[in-house]
């Protein structure tokens, strides 16, 4: 059986999550890569819930991953909330269609019913373990007589096994070109479990032909599942679509990614500060070189130049670092108009809220524009603002390096002489602070370090921070709207620091 990768304009694709938790990085990656290929063809998406795990599947877990999508960027043309052609999105709601796949196969004779126990599957296990040998269900019931069948039937619910062929099954995957296994290697295997319930395997196959799936993008963890599906197909007389199948998403010690990597589910990406552009732009980067060499894609952009078959197959890893570098350049684009919406769930929890007068939040948004450029989640912003909205200049009597820099004659000197500056409204624009800076350094022989490392820890109790000229105007700004703003302005800020050093002093 040879099946030739499908590369048409307007390629019907699907992803289809189970609702048993949270949408992990690997299947959101499965879901944009779907996404792409499905909007660069002008194609059809379809969002399916296989949801058959009755014990496991739960509404909350479909909603969350409803919202995961959407939160991504990412929408579908037919599935829940858009029926289309396709009929009801979820498997729960599809059982006549597997049962008329049961009855087909019944009546050709692809299926037996199986009345081994589960004791006896286990013995066989354990036997082709301890000889060192692959496990093939050896086909006990494959040849029982019809007599032989009712008489079990009475005693027990059988499962029902599909009758495996005696034939090489091949067939051509999108990224490892031909694959497949050869005669002998499947044993047959269940369709329809005891209580009647039928096997990933059926369900899939009948929704992606009911669906018209022409091109099933997934993970290589259902590589092994293609042969059988591609036996079902041939048994009901089923077109099969193409396949490809993605290499997985790796932890940096090269195990499958899991929880003890760190964040590994959408939901908390976003909790963490991941903005969602960001999130999709290293997800279609993993195993992916895109055109040029540019990293910094938009999901827009991604859209228009994603090359499916210029994926390595090799597995990729997730790397946390790149991520946060790439959401830190995703941030830096953000719209400063933009910004305090995007930044404010965030800020609230630490105890930061925004005005509603036009003028605070104007200086809000200059500030997080400021301090944006040293972050990478965010959660991170609070903690950048704090030295400048809220600084602990009781901390710099605690730390000698510190307390070294505002003390002594020179350091003395030049903070007088910003304090003056600050009292004369001289600091509220750039030009105006580097003005007073090259007064002070003349007035005072202080260059370099040290003019404006006195200054520095004076005002933030910090060795380091965004760039004074830029930092210093909107303090002073933020000092006239003191009523709406935690903040001081230089001049108060540097008596502060006097006077605490002057009293370490005493």
């Amino acid at each position: 059986m040879d099946v030739t990768t499908l590369r048409a304009v307007g390629e019907r694709v699907r992803f289809a999550p189970s609702p048993t938790g949270s949408l992990h990085v690997g299947n959101a990656r499965t879901a944009l890569i779907n996404w792409l290929v499905a909007r660069r063809s002008h194609g059809t998406l379809v969002l399916r819930i296989e949801d058959t795990d009755a014990e496991r599947n739960t509404a909350a877990a479909e909603e969350g991953i409803l919202h995961d999508l959407r939160w991504m960027g990412l929408d579908w043309d037919e599935g829940p909330g858009k029926p289309g052609s396709i009929g009801p999105c979820r498997q729960s709601e599809r059982t006549d269609l597997y049962g008329q796949a049961q009855v087909a196969l019944l009546a050709a004779g692809a299926i037996y019913p199986c009345f081994c126990s589960l004791e006896e599957l286990d013995a066989q296990r354990q036997k082709a373990r301890g000889a060192g040998e692959t496990y093939r269900y050896p086909g006990t019931c494959r040849d029982l007589s019809q007599k032989g069948t009712e008489r079990r039937a009475k005693e027990t619910s059988p499962t029902y096994r599909f009758r495996v062929p005696n034939h090489a099954v091949r067939f051509t995957d999108g990224l490892r070109g031909e694959t497949g296994v050869a005669a002998g290697e499947l044993g047959d295997f269940i369709l329809i479990r005891a209580d009647g319930a039928p096997t990933y395997n059926l369900v899939c196959v009948v929704d992606d032909y009911a669906m018209r799936i022409d091109h099933v993008i997934r993970g290589e963890d259902h590589l092994t599942n293609t042969p059988r599906q591609l036996l079902i197909y041939e048994a009901l007389g089923f077109k099969p679509p193409a396949f490809t199948h993605l290499p997985l998403v790796l932890g940096p010690d090269r195990s499958r990614l899991s929880k003890r990597h760190g964040a590994t589910s959408v939901a908390e990406m976003r909790r963490q500060g991941i903005l969602p552009a960001a999130f999709c732009n290293y997800l279609a980067l993993l195993g992916w070189d895109p055109p040029h060499g540019q990293e910094v894609w938009q999901l827009d952009d991604l859209r228009d130049v994603y090359d499916l078959t210029a994926l390595s197959p090799t597995n990729a890893v997730f790397d946390v670092t790149k991520l946060e570098w790439l959401n830190g350049q995703h941030l830096n684009q953000i719209p400063v108009g933009e910004l305090l919406e995007t930044v404010a769930p965030y800020m609230k929890p630490a105890g930061y809220s925004f005005p509603e007068s036009a003028a605070g939040r104007i200086w809000w948004g200059r500030l997080l524009d400021l301090v944006r450029v040293g972050c990478r989640r965010l959660g991170e912003f609070p903690a950048a603002v704090a030295p400048i909205v809220d600084p602990d200049l009781d901390a710099v009597l605690d730390d000698q390096e510190l307390l070294g820099a505002v003390s002594g004659e020179l350091a003395a000197a030049v903070l007088t002489g910003f304090a003056s500056a600050s009292n004369a409204g001289d600091l509220r624009t750039e030009d105006g602070y580097r003005a007073a800076a090259k007064r002070i350094s003349v007035d005072t022989g202080a260059k370099g370090r040290d003019l404006f490392h006195p200054l520095r820890v004076a005002i933030t109790g910090r060795e380091s921070g965004p760039e004074l000229a830029r930092m210093i105007p909107i303090i002073e700004e933020g000092a006239m709207q003191v009523r709406h703003l935690v903040v001081e302005n230089i001049a108060a800020r540097i008596q502060r620091v006097k006077r605490d050093v002057g009293s370490a002093h005493v």
